[in-house]
């Protein structure tokens, strides 16, 4: 009975992507490896910016980055790391390794991050290439050549660590060449352990190696297997070509060889399936074949046999597999394909294989099992082949799985049945599902709007550098390839960004064309936004070719203990996982739901009883046709309406709902731009659930209901590896963007229906519009900030933003990833847990189960981590989703002065300040470590310091909910530490106006800092009355400085003087002055300080003439004129020494001689006239000066009359240089005068 697979299948299955890029920089090991018996390993790190890379060439990108050749080996152990990607690459020439575990126990620090490149002397042959673990955490790797040279290779786990790139650890090679290898030729390698090892040869033979230890190391021993017959030995020596033969990779095979291999599960017999169509068994302890038989069981004739010869080059067609006490008596089973007679796999039941067909017989033989129709149309010409298939799963026979893998040319699809073993034909009817091909990569790219406001560039820019879409070095090769192709030079930009290298190019192919001056071309504005949108998807057309070299399946691989399906391609992997809930209806027709309802584990019951059950089916209609309603609009018009909605999401409200409504469907257009066909098609899809009156609130909410609303609660030891982290964002991406766009499309369906219909239609309908519009705006906001959050990748303060596309982490992946934790795998497969997780992850993003997390506190959150990151770029990105409430408009004002906005900042600061200041239910979300037992001062701290990411430490944390004057304290600090003093001022005098009197440290410390504020400000009233009102301890401390800034002013002296200063703070002036005078005093002989000390000591003059102190100030302008006077003559003597050098050569000058000096002048008069106010008793009693130092530092009575005659003594001199006698402190002849 032919059973045939149905023409209708459900997609159960979402397949996750992932480039092949560097997890690390500098963390690829390439090892260069020689012909010889041991071969020294050359080990170079390589330590490049991750996938940096530009090809010249889609040749040369092929040739580094495609594989040939690659799979995934999973080891049976469950130490970290377990799985093993392998690919070849360099023309056959390097085999690549490297981890894709995606989770790992919590113990476990290291990363098993390092990529192994192994350089070989010649190509791998095709099948070459073989792994195996012995039991232990080493790995070890067989390879063969073209050259029949194999390579074993013992490699270490930890060789995978990135703590251990820098260590040798342990690798070894040793080379073999079997003397089987000198008479035929081999082509296939399965490794049955790291001690044994088969070859299947060209000839027909197998040859396996045993590894036995002996004194002298390691052997391997050679054993040959043949079918016995007289043939085999002479097809060995003589090189036959004919029908019986196939060519493949170079060399003949005869129709005996085998082309699939495989181990029974007791590793005593050997499984192939040969190229003339036969299914053999060999028993490897008696070398022999046991069994025997074509693989549909028919009885060929040797002519017939060519007709049916196999391709060497298929994927395997032969799996062995267990199902413990499924049927009795079976040991175990294999499956297998054939390609003919319209496709069929056979099961075989091997009870014992030695006793030939006694023991080995056909699993339902009555069954023609044929693999299912991807293509049902009868007029396609589409021709689909089995391209790999993998078996595993399941407990004595139940509850196993069949993954199959077709491919048509490039496109290909993946099928699941899941069946009984015993119950395998019912089950091949009617359950096979599909897996749905990942929709991120195939997104639809920027199309040109004239409402858009961004050039044509930056919008490419945002999709080409989308995380996870295009790698860095597929754009860089595209780039050169688009260089290449319009002669553009770019060698001078080499050292930009990738961003700003592909915006240069563009606009420098857009200039170089010429201006269209006739009317139908338009302006030139128009023009260029016309031909920058070609150009960029010229440049588009070169990324989209190389993309699909990367996307090209190689092998299926399937992980059986774990359950884990992956599918491998030449630059990439992907992750089969099973659709979520919404993902599961949204991705099937309801056609396909009606027909299968029981497939999908997705119940579509309500959490609220008074909800009607809506089908997956009536579901699917409504999202069916809420999509081709979308589909129907322009470019410009999903450009305005996406635009106009994210306005309206963020923004406050300010009308009523039904206004709203109202007021974004007239500004985006509706009437003017959904056509009656558009509508009409709408009616027709919906018709099922009777059209417009027919949707009710309930179809809505049943939708939303699909969407993630809880974590598992269930304790986890696991943590997600680096490849799980980048596994599990990619996921979440895929699903956010499904999600969002189903709510967009709801939300355009409900905008539609509220304004166009009839209100009798709404009237006999169960449809709030209202209501569905508020839910789905809320839900929507959720998604915008989780899409914001997986597409802007994280930089922070170490780098700088020199390239957003840059393979970083995505801001999801820095602050929420690594806080999720994978699902045990006790109660389901790990393709289901992944699934939850990336469910999880989107939970916990907004607040997980935590109901009293807000969404505002997310977002204020995320805020916080951005800016304690120093991430000013995203942060003033991310500003524009923040809410308006006191603990958001803080951050907001924390922002601002980041960026240097202090005028911003203080106005956020001021508008938090009441409310933030006040006790409050703690923002954030609530932490389980927060002690309890604390005060209430420690725990509002405690929650402060959480809810802002640590962006506040435990001490400023404290001066929240704690009073106005502590939170201006707080900002004040802000301030102080950006080195804004008249903000910090501001912030200081408002913490004073609020601070008690009687707090007396708290008020000393804020007048401290206003005067501090106002002394860098130059604002010497307000350090004047800060100063004034300090403790009188504290007065003396700050005075110096307020002084000394006071002089610094043009106007200062004279500000000292009329400041009312009281009484106390009299002496401690003049000391201050004083001890200043003294200070400069000793600096009399440097000219660049002489005006600083005849300043201080004038100003000390005139503040004790001030205060009424005359001899005070006498005392201080004769140590002035001292100063003056001496310097005066030293000045003399240099100039009489220039002179002397002079004389008799040339005439003297008295320029500048004659002149007096007018300070001197001034500063004689002065003194005399103050002298004269002394009375003449203290004067000649009390009137004692100390002399500069020029006059051996001797102390004496200094009367007015000695004053009076240094005056004299000066114009006397004065006048014998205006007489022509000259006094330079150097003796000169009377003639040389004369």
């Amino acid at each position: 009975m032919e059973t045939q697979a149905s023409s209708t299948s459900l997609y159960a299955f979402i397949e996750t992507r992932v480039d092949l890029e560097a997890l690390d920089q500098g963390l690829v090991v390439q090892i260069q490896l020689s012909s010889s018996r041991t071969s020294h390993l050359q080990r170079r790190i390589v330590s490049t910016t991750t996938g940096s890379a530009a090809f010249v060439s889609q040749e040369t990108y092929s040739k580094s980055c495609l594989a040939s050749a690659s799979s995934i080996y999973f080891s049976e152990l469950r130490t970290f790391p377990q799985s093993f990607l392998w690919r070849v690459l360099e023309n056959n020439k390097v085999l690549e390794i490297r981890s894709t575990d995606l989770r790992k126990n919590e113990n476990t620090k290291a990363e098993a991050t390092v990529i192994l490149q192994l350089g070989f002397p010649s190509a791998i042959r095709r099948g070459g290439v073989a792994l195996a673990d012995d039991g232990g955490d080493t790995l070890t790797v067989f390879v063969l050549t073209k050259c029949n040279e194999l390579f074993i290779l013992t490699i270490p786990n930890k060789s995978l660590y990135n703590t251990a790139v820098e260590e040798d650890s342990g690798m070894s090679c040793n080379t073999l060449k079997p003397s089987s290898f000198v008479l035929s030729t081999p082509h296939k390698l399965i490794a049955g352990s790291a001690e044994q090892l088969v070859v299947a040869l060209a000839d027909g033979k197998l040859l396996t190696l045993n590894r036995k230890e002996s004194p002298g190391g390691a052997t391997w021993q050679e054993i040959s297997y043949h079918d016995g017959k007289w043939g085999s030995s002479l097809r060995g020596l003589i090189n036959w070509q004919g029908n019986n033969t196939v060519r493949y990779d170079g060399i003949v095979l005869d129709q005996n060889a085998a082309i699939a291999v495989d181990f029974s599960p007791s590793r005593t017999h050997l499984l192939t399936v040969c190229v003339n169509h036969t299914f053999k068994i060999w028993n490897l302890a008696r070398s022999s074949n046991v069994f025997s038989m074509d693989l549909l069981g028919q009885r060929r004739e040797p002519q017939d046999v060519p007709r049916v010869m196999l391709d060497a080059g298929s994927p395997e067609i032969l799996r062995v597999f267990e199902a413990d006490d499924a049927i009795a008596g079976d040991e175990y089973y294999a499956i297998t394909f054939s390609p003919h007679d319209g496709g069929q796999f056979k099961i075989w039941a091997i009870r014992d294989a030695d006793q030939g067909k006694l023991g080995v017989r056909f699993l339902h033989s009555d069954d023609i099992l044929r693999p299912p129709d991807p293509d049902s149309d009868p007029e396609s010409k589409a021709v689909w082949k089995v391209a790999d298939f993998k078996i595993g799963g399941g407990v004595q026979g139940s509850g196993m799985e069949l993954w199959l893998l077709m491919r048509s040319n490039k496109r290909y699809k993946i099928y699941n049945l899941r069946f009984d073993l015993v119950d395998l034909p019912a089950a091949w009817n009617d359950n096979w599902t599909l897996t749905a091909m990942e929709t991120l990569g195939q997104r639809q790219p920027p199309q040109f709007s004239l409402s858009d406001p961004r050039d044509a560039s930056e919008s490419w820019l945002d999709y080409l550098l989308y995380p996870g879409r295009y790698t860095r070095s597929l754009l860089e090769t595209a780039l050169s390839v688009y260089s290449s192709a319009h002669k553009l030079n770019t060698t001078k930009d080499a050292k930009a960004s990738l961003e700003e290298r592909l915006s240069l190019a563009i606009m420098a192919q857009v200039t170089s064309q010429p201006v269209r001056e006739d009317a139908e071309s338009g302006t030139p504005f128009a023009q260029c936004r016309e031909a920058m949108q070609q150009e960029w998807g010229l440049f588009y057309q070169e990324v989209q070719d190389l993309d699909r070299m990367r996307w090209q399946p190689l092998t299926l691989a399937f992980e059986e203990h774990f359950g884990m399906p992956c599918l491998v391609f030449t630059c990439g992997c992907a992750i089969i996982r099973g659709c979520g809930r919404l993902e599961a209806v949204a991705r099937n027709t309801p056609a396909a739901l009606h027909e299968f309802p029981d497939l999908l584990e997705v119940p579509s019951i309500e959490d609220r009883s008074e909800q009607v059950p809506k089908l997956p089916s009536e579901l699917s209609i409504l999202i069916e046709g809420a999509a081709a309603f979308r589909r129907t609009f322009s470019a410009t018009f999903r450009h305005d309406c996406h635009t106009l909605l994210s306005s309206e999401l963020w923004q406050d409200p300010l009308h009523s709902v039904a206004d709203r409504i109202a007021n974004y469907y007239e500004h985006c257009g509706f009437a003017e731009e959904v056509t009656d066909s558009a509508i009409d098609s709408l009616k027709d899809i919906l018709g099922p659930l009777g059209s417009f009156e027919g949707l009710t609130t309930d179809h809505f909410l049943a939708i939303l209901e699909r969407l993630p609303h809880l974590m598992e609660t269930e304790e986890s030891s696991l943590v997600s590896s680096k490849f799980g982290l980048k596994i599990l964002i990619r996921g979440v991406q895929e699903m956010l963007n499904l999600h969002a766009q189903i709510l967009f499309d709801l939300l355009m369906v409900v905008v539609f229906i509220e304004v166009e219909a009839h209100e009798e239609v709404l009237s006999e309908s169960n449809l709030n519009t209202a209501n569905v519009f508020m839910v789905l705006s809320e839900r929507l906001k959720l998604y915008e900030l989780m899409q914001w959050l997986a597409k802007n990748v994280w930089i922070g303060h170490e780098e700088p933003r020199k390239n957003p596309g840059k393979n970083g982490l995505t801001v999801l992946e820095s602050l929420f990833a690594a806080d999720v934790r994978p699902q045990p795998l006790n109660r389901q497969s790990q393709s289901g847990s992944l699934t939850d997780t990336i469910q999880d992850l989107l939970v916990w993003i907004t607040g997980g189960n935590d109901t009293t997390m807000t969404l505002d506190q997310v977002l204020v959150t995320v805020q916080c981590n951005l800016l304690k990151h120093g991430d000013t770029y995203l942060a003033s990105n991310f500003a524009q989703f923040q809410p308006s409430t006191a603990w958001a408009m803080y951050i907001r004002g924390r922002l601002h002065l980041n960026l240097g906005e202090t005028t911003e900042a203080a106005l956020c600061f001021q508008r938090a300040a009441y409310k933030i200041s006040a006790k409050q239910p703690f923002p954030g979300r609530n932490q389980p470590n927060v002690q309890e037992s604390g005060s209430e001062k420690d725990q509002i701290a405690q929650h402060y310091h959480l809810a802002s990411a640590k962006l506040l430490s435990l001490e400023e944390a404290e001066n929240f909910a704690n009073g106005l004057p502590k939170y201006y304290t707080h900002i004040l600090h802000l301030f102080q530490d950006a080195a804004y003093p008249s903000f910090a001022g501001d912030f200081a005098r408002l913490a004073i106006r609020f601070t008690p009197q009687s707090s007396a440290e708290p008020l000393a410390f804020l007048l401290k800092s206003l005067f501090l504020s106002s002394i860098q400000t130059s604002d010497i009233h307000a350090a004047y009355t800060c100063l004034v009102r300090l403790p009188q301890g504290e007065q003396g401390r700050f005075l110096p400085e307020f002084v000394k800034a006071l002089l610094t002013l043009p106007n200062g002296p004279s500000q000292l003087l009329e400041l009312p200063w009281p009484a106390d703070f009299h002496p401690m002036i003049d000391e201050e002055l004083a001890s200043a005078r003294q200070s400069s005093q000793m600096m009399t002989g440097s000219p660049s300080t002489a005006p600083l000390t005849r300043d201080r000591r004038k100003i000390l003059a005139a503040w004790r003439l001030r205060q009424g102190d005359f001899r005070g100030a006498a005392t201080a302008l004769y140590s002035q004129l001292q100063s003056q006077v001496s310097q005066h003559q030293k000045g003399r003597q240099k100039a009489g020494a220039m002179t002397k050098s002079k004389i008799g050569g040339s005439k003297l000058s008295t320029e500048g001689t004659v002149k007096g000096n007018r300070g001197v002048d001034e500063l004689y008069l002065s003194l005399i006239n103050l002298m004269a106010c002394i009375e003449s008793g203290e004067r000649e009693t009390k009137g004692e000066w100390l002399l500069s130092s020029a006059d051996g530092g001797k102390r004496r009575v200094v009367t007015i009359g000695d004053v009076r005659k240094g005056w004299q003594k000066e114009l006397d001199r004065r006048s014998l240089v205006e007489g022509g006698r000259w006094d330079f402190g150097m003796v000169v002849d009377e003639m040389d005068l004369g």
